[in-house]
């Protein structure tokens, strides 16, 4: 027995190397493209926090889950929520086994309601109940895309995507319309952002502090 949750091309001719005349059987498709809705903002790099913030405040959520590209965006995006008294739990694959599962546990339950992750969290999980995805990263692979979207709308639900875009998400939002011509993301305008609070990793703070000590002894010591 084969089974694949995407088949595509290559995945066919490997299905077709390797087995002696198969039935196909898939399964009904849970998605309803017609209750799905996305958006995309443009806006500047240091204002994805202030506008992640105000959306996630905003809207009226179900539960949210908020994509990023790597683990060092997962941490930073997630440190600075609850620095802006947003309730929300991360996930991650350089966390431990028993961590990802009692996060997902809590999460599935609704006793926090936002959820930042990588792709960890884009397949291979049962979720119920997701209103809103949104990618403060856009992935740079199109199927990765349609994962994690593939969250929310499910079972009859309509569902929301919103994709926070600077200049470096371009090329890969580029990519998602060259592979899924279907798609329809519309363009939101804006709103006014106050200022937030932002938390840097204290320990780049901390480097840099060291950096211009050293630089400031050795000018000492150059023109002494």
């Amino acid at each position: 027995m084969f089974f694949s949750a995407t088949i595509s091309p290559d995945i066919q001719e490997l299905a077709k190397k390797y087995m002696a005349k198969p039935t196909k059987i898939s399964a009904k498709n849970q998605v309803d493209p017609s209750k799905l809705k996305q958006h995309y903002y443009n806006i500047p790099k240091n204002k994805k926090l202030s506008l992640l913030v105000y959306l996630l405040k905003k809207e009226k959520l179900g539960l949210a889950m908020i994509f990023c590209n790597t683990r060092k965006n997962t941490d930073f995006v997630i440190k600075n929520l609850k620095a802006n008294n947003i309730k929300a739990i991360s996930i991650h694959g350089g966390q431990t086994q028993n961590k990802r599962t009692k996060t997902i546990r809590l999460f599935n339950e609704g006793k926090i309601g936002v959820l930042v992750c990588t792709d960890v969290a884009a397949r291979g999980l049962h979720i119920d109940h997701v209103s809103h995805i949104y990618n403060y990263d856009v992935p740079k692979n199109p199927k990765d895309y349609v994962h994690r979207i593939g969250r929310t709308a499910r079972a009859g639900k309509e569902g929301k995507v919103v994709n926070l875009l600077c200049d470096y998400d371009h090329d890969n939002f580029s990519r998602i319309f060259s592979e899924y011509r279907e798609f329809s993301i519309d363009k939101e305008e804006t709103p006014y952002l106050k200022k937030i609070e932002i938390r840097l990793d204290k320990r780049k703070s901390q480097r840099k502090v060291f950096n211009k000590r050293n630089s400031y002894k050795k000018q000492r010591q150059k023109q002494w």
